[in-house]
């Protein structure tokens, strides 16, 4: 309950839930039950009257919390009507004791709203009234001696329920603003362990695996100078190597920026569906035999006018892919396709039996036809791929085929291929 009030105080004053329309709603229905006979009996007000005084005097409440402004003009509007109606003679004037109760519930609700201003100007209008009411029947030469000590009494309860409710109202605003406060610190906690994380990480990546990289370049650009008697062929597959080599340390480089800088991004050009045909040579150089549909990437509609997060998911399920039948399915023809469905662009990347069968993941063997695109026993490539896939909002799909061989087909959102659809244009 105190979760239910502390939110509606703090931010939905002028929405009220399930409970709290039936609290304010029973409120209002018994200030307007009992302040009804009440009128007609004691006050000797005519009973139309008193019925529609005792509903606007009672529904005031509930007013109060969905229209505070509303609210409050209809209370002052209720007392008036009371005292103009009622004589003084006839018992507590010109504030009865429920229109002391109903005056303190609608100041209660303007307080623990946290609008005291409105629930003052509210109080002392009311007074200012009910004054100005008891003199002018003092002027008209009635006895109204018990007046002052009726204006006393419920001037000062009423400002008493206004004055607590303004400091419940505070007590619940700061106990949300301690509560934002310890979420916000255990965000910003989090986020720095996070950022700690990542620093190490790239530290690790920096040591170990750019470290590695290094040497690799280094030894495949000096092997033509220490290796002799290399022919011009061993000499260009160096070379490749080491072209590679330096691509993958331009990469890691800025892979290890953006996990030293935290929300940075990489500054690097990355790879796009028009770096697929140099993947494709390097995969051919490597000793696979590919056959490609690409036919070609810039006559396809659309394809440029992918985004480049897209075309970067598509391009690393390729390399992930042709990396896979390299190490486990060497000796394998290996398909690769790029080609617009519907809504969608398909790549697919498909590789038959192997002739020679590779060791799977860590160190087990198995069918070759099992081995290649999306095989990867033991590691996290399939892993890997789905998810970059459905970062983008794609899928990916991967299995064996019949005959042996493995299949892997990404499905990537193509936003052109929509705003045709949408435009009753064609592919």
């Amino acid at each position: 309950m105190r979760d239910v009030l502390t939110d509606w105080a703090h931010g939905g004053r002028e929405r009220l839930g399930l409970p709290g329309w039936i609290a304010w709603g029973g409120v209002a229905v018994a200030l307007a039950a009992v302040g009804i006979p009440t009128l007609a009996t004691l006050s000797g007000v005519l009973v139309p009257i008193a019925f529609v005084l005792g509903v606007v005097q009672g529904g005031s409440v509930l007013l109060a919390a969905v229209r505070p402004v509303w609210g409050a003009a209809a209370q002052l509007a209720a007392l008036v009507g009371i005292a103009a109606a009622s004589s003084p003679a006839s018992g507590p004037w010109p504030m009865p004791v429920v229109g002391m109760i109903a005056l303190a519930g609608v100041l209660v609700t303007l307080g623990l709203q946290g609008r005291w201003r409105l629930g003052v100007v509210t109080w002392l209008v009311a007074i200012v009234l009910l004054v100005g009411a008891a003199l002018i029947a003092a002027a008209m030469g009635r006895d109204v001696g018990g007046a002052i000590v009726d204006l006393i009494v419920g001037a000062s309860t009423t400002a008493l329920a206004l004055l607590v409710a303004a400091i419940v109202a505070q007590l619940f605003e700061a106990r949300v603003e301690v509560r934002e406060a310890r979420e916000q610190t255990e965000i910003e906690r989090a986020h720095v362990l996070w950022q700690q994380e990542r620093a190490r990480i790239a530290r690790e990546m920096h040591d170990v695996v750019a470290h590695s990289m290094s040497i690799v370049h280094m030894r495949a650009t000096s092997a033509r100078y220490r290796l002799e008697g290399l022919d011009a062929d061993a000499v260009a597959e160096f070379d490749g190597i080491a072209e590679q080599a330096r691509g993958a340390l331009r990469e890691m480089r800025g892979l290890l920026g953006v996990l030293r800088e935290g929300d940075g991004v990489l500054d690097a050009p990355q790879p796009a569906l028009a770096d697929l045909p140099a993947l494709l040579d390097a995969t051919r150089d490597a000793g696979v035999a590919i056959t490609a549909s690409l036919a070609p990437l810039e006559e396809q509609p659309g394809v440029a006018d992918l985004p480049p997060s897209v075309q970067l998911a598509l391009y690393r399920v390729a390399q992930e892919s042709l990396s896979n039948v390299v190490r486990h399915a060497r000796g394998a023809e290996v398909f690769v396709g790029l080609e617009r469905m519907g809504e969608e662009l398909w790549l697919t990347v498909e590789n038959g039996s192997a002739a020679v069968g590779g060791e799977l993941g860590s160190g087990g063997h198995g069918d070759a036809g099992q081995a290649g695109a999306t095989s990867d026993a033991g590691g996290h490539g399939i892993r890997g791929m789905m998810e970059r896939m459905a970062s983008v909002g794609g899928s990916l799909d991967h299995g064996p085929i019949p005959g042996g061989g493995f299949r892997v087909v990404a499905r990537a959102p193509h936003p052109r291929a929509e705003a045709d659809a949408r435009g009753g244009g064609a592919a």
